[in-house]
């Protein structure tokens, strides 16, 4: 199976993601394959000044529960980053991975953040996302980000 096609399915599956036309692979995606070598899961380290986001975060629903989101968190390395989510299961992941819950992961990155997050609303307005919007408005107080420093 082609990544890409793969990963756009995952996002268009997950709504507290990007829409699935701003899915893209590159030097920054950290994927795993299955046995067949067909795409599992995927992650995006994206760099936020001080600091690495992780996000875009998927695991395959039928691939849920082996611990594979550990192993993406383990393929992200080490230094300083962060991730945004209000999903329990990954807020598990990263409180093992030695993440910390925390308010803000610093003015520059916080900077970096909403300038990023203001073109990701744009372009869903501009692609007519009003479902993907109207769920992450719904849904924005219950992001809670992690940091490992």
């Amino acid at each position: 199976m082609d990544v890409i096609i793969w990963l756009k399915e995952m996002f268009r599956r997950e709504l507290d993601l990007r829409p699935p036309s701003l899915a893209k692979i590159n030097e920054k995606s950290i994927i795993i394959y299955d046995k067949e070598n067909i795409p599992i899961a995927h992650a995006i380290r994206t760099n936020r000044w001080k600091g690495f986001e992780i996000n875009s975060l998927v695991v395959d629903p039928t691939h849920r529960g082996k611990g594979i989101s550990h192993k993406l968190l383990e393929k992200c390395g080490n230094g300083r980053l962060f991730a945004y989510t209000r999903d329990v299961r990954l807020q598990s992941a990263l409180e093992k991975a030695g993440f910390e819950r925390s308010a803000t992961p610093g003015f520059l990155c916080s900077l970096n953040i909403l300038i990023s997050r203001l073109a990701i609303v744009s372009w869903m307005i501009l692609s007519l996302e009003f479902k993907r919007i109207m769920h992450q408005i719904k849904h924005i107080r219950d992001y809670k980000l992690y940091v490992r420093e």
